[in-house]
């Protein structure tokens, strides 16, 4: 996805919320400002993929203030709040009237838990509030809605790669991936960050909720929002070629894989809520709405084996 003047804003506004979270002293939160500045000016910005804008302003904040991981606690409460509604969200799977039902329920778990994101422009979320938002969110329908071609894909697939994204919303992941594990013949291989970048779920994250018992888990290799080929570790990259199927969670991947579609060559399923205006617009969807779509073959047409 290509980068519109709102990114640079962002950018820049995120460059001051990531430096407040990363340390009290501000000589040090004018200096990774300035510093963004700085880089900002002298990179050809409209060439930058929006999720590398804000994977150089964490790496800028971490570099000088010396703070590895400005989100840790918050991504430990955004698990902890997560995991107080697992029994009641499990249930209300369970207690769908058939399979379908229950699929499709689950996928709009996974989307509205998408929700949990502290850096997005012009996007006001509260964890405190979380569960209302959360079942509010349950209520409403996709604006894209591409379950349909999802199961019947995971029904071809023997390997799916299921690319996670933020703290907290790892908890409905998992509780889809349960799902599918039940339904569908294949091994499913849940991907983390290796190192932080703002709230993204790292295998702390998956440990601490037990992810492991759903799927194996590995990590990019990297600390850059959504992917980043050229940085990935070399086992991230074999799960890439050998994969039958990727879910895809959250706008840094929706903005990074839109980019290398052609090159990997295997169904790519987006899950996200579309926080950004520039995403939404992207996807040609209303503002904060939530969205199921394969990216790689479009929808309404039956999906076919590699």
């Amino acid at each position: 996805m290509k980068p519109q003047p709102l990114c640079l804003l962002c950018t820049f506004r995120a460059a001051y919320d990531v430096a407040k979270r990363s340390t009290d002293k501000e000589d040090l939160q004018i200096k990774v400002i300035l510093e963004t500045a700085r880089w900002l000016l002298t990179t050809e910005t409209e060439t930058v993929i929006p999720a590398a804008l804000h994977t150089h302003v964490c790496r800028t904040a971490k570099k000088i203030t010396g703070n590895p991981d400005p989100f840790s606690r918050l991504k430990k409460f955004s698990n902890d709040q997560a995991i107080k509604m697992f029994l009641t969200v499990e249930q209300r799977i369970r207690a769908s009237r058939d399979a379908q039902e229950a699929f499709q329920l689950a996928v709009k778990m996974a989307i509205c838990g998408n929700a949990i994101d502290f850096e997005v422009e012009n996007y006001d979320f509260s964890l405190e509030e979380f569960d209302r938002q959360f079942m509010g969110c349950l209520e409403k329908d996709l604006a894209t809605d591409d379950t349909v071609f999802l199961m019947q894909q995971l029904k071809r697939s023997r390997k799916v790669l299921y690319l996670m994204d933020n703290a907290g919303e790892i908890v409905f992941d998992k509780l889809f991936m349960n799902l599918i594990r039940r339904t569908y013949d294949c091994e499913i291989w849940a991907v983390v960050k290796e190192k932080p970048v703002m709230n993204d779920a790292l295998i702390e994250d998956a440990e601490q909720i037990s992810l492991t018992s759903v799927a194996r888990v590995i990590t990019t290799g990297n600390d850059h929002i959504g992917i980043e080929l050229n940085s990935s570790s070399d086992e991230f990259l074999s799960h890439l070629k050998t994969c039958d199927l990727i879910i895809a969670k959250g706008q840094g991947y929706y903005e990074t894989l839109t980019e290398v579609e052609s090159v990997l060559k295997v169904p790519i399923c987006y899950l996200l809520r579309a926080k950004c205006p520039v995403v939404a617009e992207d996807l040609g969807v209303p503002l904060d709405s939530g969205v199921a779509r394969f990216g790689n073959l479009r929808s309404g047409v039956e999906l076919k084996n590699k």
